[in-house]
């Protein structure tokens, strides 16, 4: 680890001891002003590393650094008569405000750094999409690659990261979109209704942060586009032998797909030039594949409006072939489209019939007509899509066969076939295939292929699209303070609707993370300077209220909620329910903390 990186640990360190430190010192206050004595103050649980007794209290930092309390005097303590200074001598109204002192200390805190934080300038990533995911809502309205979004529901969005919360806290609510379209810079609005992914879980448009609309590159160092010539901060002009009228990322994901050469025509400040990436693949070992995948030729949506339509494709058509070419995957698709003559037919199959489609003569249609298209997998038999550059399309398998058996092991669907081949590349020795080919009739003597896995390859280009920044700072005092308050109420009320949304399974708990996620989240907010960091632990302290105000016992909430039925019946509730309750709570904190730290693992583990 560098020395930059150790500073930034220090500061993640710092921060998130602060948010702790604030909460804290909230109780502390609280408790002075009323005229409690409060014996410990500690930063951290468990054994003090470092402690000062002054006057009476001791401060302390502890071992365990997620958390922190303040002991005072008398507090847990019933039955007898409490003395002036402890805690149970106190009125119902004191002893409120000195619970609540920690929640009211951490909203102080968002009340002031965000303003601190905004006047200096907050690095933000506006809400420039990239091509919409098929299949997805947005996808289905129809937004372009490159607009850029403003307003969701009335509400205007800062920052792409505004945009994925709005969503997922509205739930399956349609969401009301104002956007940019940069074809021709008019502003436009589209409803349209979010679809649940249950792989985050919760609910998307098919949305990603686009590229910067400049189109610049970054460029890796000793990277093959360095190699080849290609310099940091370039503007992309053109992809090579990639239709035109597709967004510049498509054209490069197409390019990839290709696996030629890359001809890229950029801008690096003197003109037009042209600079060739060769197709230069990294080996990843630890990933053996046999180069199969489930066929995807069964067409599920067919966006409205557009080429596919016009030229009579429906949802539930299965593709057939181009030609002599057949089609097994929407790959392959693509290619055929790209390189069929200017008549060409699309042969479906339709109810169980072929039908024959008239494709546009367009390479422009062709290309949109392919964004169009949403493919299913096929997962229901053993017949695959073979790679020809995997081990079984170098093996001799043809794309569409049917597989039978692996190693062995009988084939039923796409899941039997994926646990033969991780079986049969842990051992990483030979697997022999029977298969029927596409050709072969169902009592034709199986073909078999004896192969070993081999190792994914990924294409190392050495360069990517900068994606799009923006500084968002504030022009006076007033306005700062103005949209610190805004932040605040809007984290404050997002928290709730969060909570809101997983009691009614619409955001899966999954969602919840501890102190893992909020370390790393916190590390990498720092790399984009102070002011980012600042704000996301002001996120961190309003959270941190909302749930503290929770009527859970052993929080601040629990307590509350106790002095308020005190306050309604006239005395305290009996030792015994408020111990049993105190029990309860414990083991709600402890199996929540162990949950959220069982999500940080797998995230840690899946990343």
């Amino acid at each position: 680890m560098d020395l930059i990186s150790i500073l930034r640990v220090a500061e993640v360190i710092f921060g998130i001891g602060l948010v702790i430190f604030v909460h804290e010192a909230g109780h502390f206050i609280a408790a002075r002003m009323c005229g409690v004595r409060v014996e410990v103050f500690s930063l951290g649980f468990g054994p003090a590393i470092l402690a000062r007794r002054r006057g009476n209290t001791i401060y302390q930092l502890a071992l365990i650094p997620f958390g922190g309390y303040v002991r005072m005097a008398g507090e847990g303590v019933a039955g007898g008569t409490p003395k002036p200074d402890e805690l149970g001598s106190k009125t119902v109204g004191q002893r409120f405000f000195v619970y609540s002192g920690g929640v009211l200390m951490n909203l102080i805190f968002a009340l002031v750094a965000f303003p601190i934080a905004y006047r200096a300038g907050v690095p933000v990533t506006p809400a420039i999409i990239s091509a919409p995911t098929p299949g997805g809502a947005a996808w289905q309205a129809g937004l372009p690659a490159g607009a850029e979004l403003l307003e969701i529901n009335g509400y205007h969005l800062r920052d792409f990261e505004d945009l994925i919360g709005e969503v997922a806290l509205g739930g399956p609510d349609p969401a009301r979109v104002t956007y940019r379209d940069p074809r021709d810079g008019l502003l436009y609005e589209e409803t349209m209704t979010p679809i649940m992914d249950t792989d985050v879980g919760f609910y998307r448009l098919g949305l990603g942060v686009g590229v910067d609309p400049a189109h610049t590159l970054r460029v890796e160092p000793e990277g093959p586009a360095d190699r080849a010539g290609l310099l940091e901060g370039s503007v992309l002009l053109e992809v090579e032998g990639q239709p035109a009228e597709q967004p510049l990322a498509v054209q490069i994901a197409w390019a990839i797909d290709s696996g030629k050469p890359m001809v890229l025509t950029v801008d690096q400040g003197q003109g037009p030039e042209k600079i060739t990436i060769p197709p230069i693949y990294e080996d990843l070992p630890e990933r053996l594949l046999f180069g199969l995948g489930p066929p995807r030729r069964l067409i599920s949506q067919v966006r409205p409006g557009g080429p596919g339509e016009s030229i009579g494709l429906r949802a539930g058509d299965y593709l057939q072939r181009i030609g002599d070419e057949n089609l097994v995957a929407g790959h392959d698709l693509l290619n055929a489209l790209m390189t069929a003559p200017g008549s060409s037919e699309l042969i479906v199959e339709r109810s169980g019939e072929a039908l024959s489609l008239e494709l546009p003569d367009s390479h422009t249609q062709r290309s949109f007509l392919f964004r169009d298209l949403y493919f299913e997998a096929e997962t229901g038999s053993g017949q695959v899509w073979v790679d020809p550059e995997g081990a079984a399309g170098l093996g001799g398998m043809p794309s569409g066969s049917e597989i039978v058996s692996i190693a062995g092991a009988p084939i039923s669907d796409w899941e039997s076939i994926q646990l033969a081949c991780e079986r049969a590349s842990e051992r990483n020795q030979n697997a022999t295939i029977q298969f029927r080919t596409p050709s072969s009739a169902a009592d034709a003597e199986l073909a078999s292929i004896t192969i070993v896995p081999l190792a994914a390859r990924m294409r190392v280009l050495g360069f990517d699209m900068a994606r799009p920044t923006a500084i968002f700072q504030t022009s006076s005092l007033w306005t700062s303070v103005r949209e610190g308050a805004r932040s605040s109420w809007r984290f404050l009320f997002q928290t709730f609707k969060t909570l809101q949304r997983m009691i009614s399974q619409d955001v899966s708990p999954k969602n919840l993370g501890g102190i893992i996620t909020i370390s790393r989240v916190s590390f990498h907010v720092s790399t984009m300077g102070w002011a980012k960091l600042l704000t996301f632990l002001c996120i961190l302290s309003v959270n941190l209220a909302f749930l503290n105000v929770l009527p859970i016992p052993v929080l601040d909430g629990g307590h509350l909620f106790f002095l308020l039925i005190e306050k309604l019946k006239g005395s305290p509730v009996s030792a015994r329910t408020l111990g049993y309750s105190q029990v309860v709570g414990l083991v709600l904190i402890v199996t929540l903390m162990v949950y959220v730290t069982y999500n940080d693992l797998l995230r840690l583990i899946g990343n």
